[in-house]
């Protein structure tokens, strides 16, 4: 496994005299395993003072040269936010780890849950998206002028990798054929929000276990910052709350009830938001799209999985991956496309 193969390197980096004093560290600093991404690996540092985190980015979904930096500048960003972690250090120079590298806070605390934690995660949504940028200090970010558009692009690139993989099923791929269409059609929809723009720096990536809630400290945080945009926050909202997403973690589907305190929770904490009046309709507008990107990954990753020598695999993961692969799966999330009727739809999430 990678993180084994990198692990002496990340303790003798930390251990070095260079790095110390860049942090301000004194005596030794001890190296734990910590978690691991699709393009990440993460190692938790304890000191005498503090924890840290450190994170080394194995891969770019963004086809970025410097994915690290990009993590890092907008960790810098957001740091007035309260609800992300605090960068400390940068080492994009790939001399001692083969790989971009940064150090952020430690935030203790549990993954989120979507029954009990929903208010607090429309509180970190809308500390987040109320923040005030000047626009020069957005420059190096990915700004998304038709978002159904962009979605829709990085879906088909998606999902070549499946259609010319021949293991995959034919089944599958001619569903996912008629879900591509029908989003060629759809995505005219996004001039809406080319003629009502709203946007700030969103994340992209919502899941659970993005999010760390600390009870004792009352506190949620949104800390993995590897795909953010300059795009319309109601793509964030929108991801948070469909199938793809609840699920992946945490095997939750919302409630309509749910979603909606949820969305109050969030325009409370947001009253300046220069649409309020049409929020709902900017997330529900969302959904079909941010499904499409969600199975489309899958679509992606499975091919991935399915090779020889790849350096990440989470096992968990790739469950998920083939059920989101499921002709039924599919055809429940695109009901608009296949015409998936109401009791085949209730019958098939009965076990959520």
């Amino acid at each position: 496994m990678l993180n084994e193969q990198l692990r002496q390197h990340v303790e003798e980096y930390v251990s070095s005299q260079r790095f110390k004093r860049s942090m301000n560290l004194q005596g030794i600093v001890k190296v734990k395993y910590l978690a691991q991404g699709e393009y990440n690996l993460n190692y938790l540092l304890e000191t005498s003072e503090k924890n840290y985190v450190f994170r080394i980015n194995t891969a770019s979904q963004m086809n970025l040269s410097n994915q690290i930096n990009y993590e890092y500048q907008t960790l810098q960003l957001l740091e007035d936010s309260g609800v992300t972690p605090k960068p400390y250090f940068l080492d994009d120079s790939q001399k001692d780890i083969p790989y971009g590298l940064l150090v952020m806070e430690y935030l203790p605390g549990e993954p989120l849950n979507y029954h009990a934690d929903l208010s607090q995660a429309a509180v970190t949504f809308s500390r987040i998206h109320s923040l005030p940028f000047l626009p020069a200090k957005l420059d190096y970010l990915v700004e998304v002028e038709g978002p159904f558009s962009a979605i829709y692009q990085e879906a088909n690139s998606l999902l070549t990798y499946y259609f010319d993989c021949p293991k995959a099923n034919p089944k599958v791929k001619k569903l996912l054929e008629d879900v591509l269409l029908h989003a060629e059609e759809k995505k005219k929809e996004e001039i809406y929000f080319q003629k009502e723009p709203w946007r700030t720096v969103i994340n992209t990536e919502v899941n659970s276990h993005n999010f760390i809630v600390n009870k004792d400290l009352q506190s949620c945080h949104l800390i993995d910052w590897e795909k953010p945009i300059y795009g319309e926050p109601a793509q964030d909202l929108s991801m948070f709350l469909i199938r793809t997403t609840t699920l992946w973690k945490r095997n939750c589907v919302l409630s309509r009830e749910q979603e909606e305190q949820f969305l109050r929770s969030y325009v409370k904490e947001i009253p300046l938001c220069p649409h309020i009046e049409t929020l709902r309709d900017r997330v529900e507008s969302f959904k079909f799209f941010n499904t499409l990107r969600a199975v489309s990954w899958c679509a992606m990753a499975w091919t991935e999985y399915t090779k020889p020598g790849r350096a990440l695999v989470n096992e968990d993961t790739f469950e998920k991956i083939e059920m989101y692969l499921e002709e039924p799966f599919i055809k429940s999330c695109f009901p608009a496309v296949f015409k998936w009727r109401t009791k085949f739809h209730m019958a098939f999430w009965k076990d959520f």
